[in-house]
């Protein structure tokens, strides 16, 4: 184990090292001289992007504190300015699913919520936000997208709780604790933005769950900072730093009755450039008592369940690519609730087809490591091709997206190909 550890965290260096160097070598070029007016030809133009597009994509944010970390940075003088505040918000996602087996509509994250911020010293804020999620339509929606749900959902769960929580903030850092949207979440959300599908191969809705037991998707009773560091003052091509540090404690272990975690927790950092380029790193570690290890074993786990991704995006006015890598030990469980360790990639991909039309597109594949037997034949592999038609950014619009599936469950059936159309209306 401790060699198998070794290996990933080298892989996971020379990956990040390799991620960087575009940035890098971006940064240390120098510019083109006045006198050399043709010299823009030679090179691939850098993304240049409008202000409605960098709303856009900071929109496209599940995570509402991910969206405030960017407005620090971006529009501190704003949002020191901004008044106290209180809202209510709501979002509509309704799709109708076809399979092989059946046809349905289904909830699509549908959700309402109250968010508010008071001022209470200058640059000091006091924070918090409730939302609660619901499935208005047919419950057969939660067999082909767990990550909606938290964990222990089950038919009939019409109502439930995503997110809880309140904090203290700065231009600096922020105090966060409650329900939340985890560390983990700052570098897997990268490739977490199909409709009714995706995310599938980072780790990031664990086990049939939200992430929130393990931590690393909306993470339960967690207590959390996030810190921005100018580590790059002198240079005006890297955007701060963000570091993020998350710990829970004693949370169970999803699927399996009468059994904890000790304690977990989650550390990320993701690198923004002035181009629209980000990397990050996320690692998330949930403790496994040793003396629980051989009542666990039946179910596949041999030790703490860890969670390391690496990811990288880039965006301009028309396009939008991200992707991110996964190594899961006793994290993610096959078909059958078993538990193993294994890889994932995620890729996903828009592209401004005609004005207001996008059309979209990646993959999701995880694989359990060889030495996995328990875990049978079971793999994730399957591709994504849709497009959007968008009223208002991607806040509110209709969509429709095929998933070609090439996996196999733990007994070795593969399921069909699933059809969807659905529509997204945030309000207000």
């Amino acid at each position: 184990m401790v060699q198998q550890l070794k290996q990933k965290y080298l892989a996971s260096c020379c990956v990040w090292i390799i991620a960087c160097l575009p940035v890098l070598s971006l940064a240390e070029t120098p510019a083109a001289p006045d006198k050399s007016p043709d010299v823009s030809s030679e090179y691939p133009a850098e993304p240049t992007v409008t202000e409605e597009t960098r709303e856009r994509e900071q929109g496209a944010e599940e995570d509402p504190l991910a969206q405030r970390q960017i407005d620090m940075v971006e529009n501190l003088e704003d949002v020191i300015e901004e008044p106290d505040a209180f809202s209510l918000y709501g979002s509509i996602r309704i799709r109708h699913r076809t399979t092989e087996q059946t046809s349905f509509w289904g909830d699509g994250g549908s959700r309402v919520g109250v968010d508010g911020q008071w001022q209470y010293l200058p640059e000091y804020w006091l924070f918090g936000r409730a939302e609660a999620g619901f499935n208005i339509l047919d419950k057969l929606d939660l067999l082909l997208d767990n990550g909606d749900r938290p964990p222990g959902a089950k038919f009939g769960d019409d109502v439930f709780l995503r997110l809880a929580y309140v904090g203290i903030e700065t231009p600096e850092y922020m105090l966060v604790a409650g329900k939340n949207w985890s560390t983990y979440y700052r570098v897997t959300s990268f490739t977490d933005r199909f409709q009714g599908t995706g995310a599938s191969a980072s780790g990031t809705y664990n086990a049939g769950t939200d992430g929130g037991y393990t931590g690393t998707g909306r993470a339960d009773s967690a207590l959390q900072t996030r810190v921005i560091i100018d580590a790059f003052e002198d240079n005006e091509d890297f955007k701060p730093l963000s570091l993020n540090i998350q710990i829970q404690q004693d949370r169970p272990i999803p699927q399996i009755d009468n059994a904890h975690y000790k304690t977990s927790y989650g550390l990320s950092s993701v690198l923004h450039t002035n181009n629209n380029f980000a990397a990050g790193i996320a690692y998330n570690n949930a403790g496994i008592d040793e003396e629980d290890l051989p009542a666990l074993k039946q179910y596949g786990i041999d030790g703490n369940a860890t969670a390391l991704a690496l990811g990288m995006r880039w965006y301009d006015d028309e396009w939008y690519l991200g992707t991110v890598v996964s190594w899961l030990d006793n994290h993610e469980t096959t078909d059958k609730l078993i538990y193993f360790d294994g890889t994932g990639m995620e890729i996903y991909g828009q592209k401004r087809l005609h004005k207001q039309w996008w059309g979209v597109g990646g993959w999701n594949y995880l694989k359990p490591d060889s030495s996995e037997t328990q875990a049978g034949v079971f793999k994730i592999n399957y591709y994504v091709l849709g497009v959007r038609y968008s009223f208002r950014k991607f806040s509110q619009m209709i969509f429709a997206n095929i998933r070609f599936e090439n996996s196999r469950l733990q007994d070795g059936t593969r399921p069909g190909n699933v059809y969807t159309i659905g529509v997204r209306w945030d309000l207000p």
